[in-house]
C-alpha cells in the first residue's frame, strides 16, 4: 500500500469543496475557439434530471449526443422514457453536427467532452463513478472517437448505435484519435495518434444489416467515410479489453421477439447488436439500451476514477471536486489507500 504524507493528506482535506447540484435549470457553459469560430462558440447543452429523491451514490448520468441535422433538446424527449433514472445531459454541435471527418463542423468535439464529462463530476448529486455516453449515426461516430481518447475520459459505458467504427478510427492494428485538426483530404483523415484503450469499460454498438448510410459489412458510405465491418469492430474492441479468443461467427443468439442478434464478448462488458431497423431503433434496442445502462459499472481497481489503469493525482482531484454528502472521507481513503498503478 502506499500512502500519501500527513502534511500533504492535511492539505486535499482542506481544499475539499462542496459542490452544486445538478438539476433541470442548470446552465453549463462551454466555449470553445476554432478556424471557424476564432472569436469562440458557446455549445447549447441541455439538461433533464428525473423528479424525486437522490439515488444515495448519486444519479447515474447519459451524455446523449445526436445525429447529424439533429440537436439536442430532442434527444432528452426521446431518451427521458429510456432512462428514467438517469440524468440526462444533451449538447448541441457547431452546426448541428460532430467534427468526425467530412462534417460541416471543424470543432473540438473531443475536447468539449472531456470538459463536459470533467464539469459533471463536481455536482453532489451525480455519482461520478457512473458517467455515460451514447451517441445516435453521427454522434455515435463521436462515442467511439471518445472511447480511444488519450488521456482517456472517465466515462464507464459507451453505446454506439448506427454507427460503428470507421477506418480512420481502426486502422494498421490499432485504435487512433484524431489529431488537432480533421482533414479528410489526407491520410487517415489526420487520426494519427495510436492509443492503447484502458481496460474495465463497458461498450454497445448497434448497428442494421439493411442501413443504407452506414454499410454493415464495411466500406465506403454516403457521409463521406470509410467503416470496417460492424463484425470486426466490435471484435477490436473486445480485444481492447482483454479479449484472447477468435472473433464471433455465424448464427448467434436473438432476442426475444426481435430481430436482434446479440455477439457478446467478455460476459456482455463488450456486446454488439445485429438489427434490422434500418438507420435507427427499434423498441427493442431502447430496452436493451436500458439494461445495458442500468447496470453497476466495472470496479476492479477501487479509487480508479477516471478509469486510465492507476490511481493517482487525476482521480484524487476528482474526489475533492465532488466533496459533499455523496462523496467523502470513504472515496478519499480509496484513493489514497491504493495510490498507484491498478493490480
Amino acid at each position: 500500500m502506499k500512502n500519501l504524507s500527513t502534511p500533504l493528506f492535511a492539505l486535499f482535506l482542506s481544499v475539499a469543496a462542496h459542490a452544486d447540484v445538478l438539476d433541470n435549470n442548470t446552465v453549463i457553459e462551454i466555449t470553445q475557439s476554432w478556424p471557424q469560430q476564432p472569436a469562440g462558440w458557446t455549445y447549447p447543452i441541455s439538461v433533464s434530471v428525473p423528479d424525486g429523491e437522490v439515488p444515495t451514490e448519486g444519479f447515474p448520468v447519459c451524455i446523449l449526443l445526436h445525429g447529424n441535422g439533429g440537436s439536442g433538446a430532442p434527444m432528452l424527449n426521446q431518451f427521458r422514457s429510456i432512462l428514467p433514472n438517469h440524468a440526462l445531459v444533451a449538447p448541441t454541435g457547431y452546426l448541428n453536427s460532430w467534427n468526425i471527418c467530412a462534417e460541416g463542423s471543424d470543432a473540438p468535439d473531443w475536447d468539449m467532452l472531456r470538459t463536459l464529462v470533467d464539469r459533471l463530476a463536481t455536482y453532489e448529486n451525480v455519482n461520478r463513478a457512473r458517467l455515460q455516453l451514447l451517441g445516435i449515426s453521427n454522434g455515435g461516430a463521436l462515442v467511439n472517437t471518445a472511447f480511444v481518447l488519450d488521456p482517456p475520459l472517465p466515462v464507464e459505458a459507451y453505446v454506439a448505435v448506427v454507427s460503428h467504427f470507421n477506418v480512420a478510427q481502426y486502422h494498421e492494428g490499432s485504435f487512433y484519435r484524431p489529431n488537432e485538426v480533421t482533414d479528410p483530404d489526407v491520410m487517415w483523415c489526420g487520426y494519427s495518434n495510436a492509443v492503447t484503450p484502458p481496460t474495465s469499460r463497458r461498450y454497445l454498438s448497434m448497428s442494421n444489416v439493411n442501413d443504407g448510410l452506414i454499410p454493415y459489412d464495411g466500406g465506403a458510405s454516403p457521409v463521406g467515410v470509410t467503416f470496417l465491418a460492424a463484425t470486426d469492430a466490435i471484435y477490436r474492441v473486445a480485444q481492447s479489453q482483454g479479449f484472447s479468443g477468435e472473433p464471433l461467427s455465424g448464427p448467434q443468439p436473438q432476442v426475444p421477439g426481435e430481430q436482434i442478434w446479440e455477439y457478446i464478448y467478455l460476459d456482455g462488458q463488450v456486446t454488439h447488436l445485429r438489427g434490422m431497423a434500418q438507420h435507427g431503433m427499434t423498441p427493442g434496442h431502447e430496452a436493451y439500451a436500458r439494461t445495458f445502462l442500468s447496470r453497476d459499472p466495472i470496479q476492479d481497481c477501487a479509487g480508479d476514477a477516471d478509469g486510465d489503469g492507476e490511481v493517482g493525482f487525476g482521480d484524487l482531484t476528482m474526489v475533492l471536486a465532488s466533496w459533499g454528502e455523496v462523496v467523502g472521507m470513504g472515496d478519499l481513503l480509496q484513493v489514497l489507500g491504493n495510490w498507484g498503478p491498478c493490480l
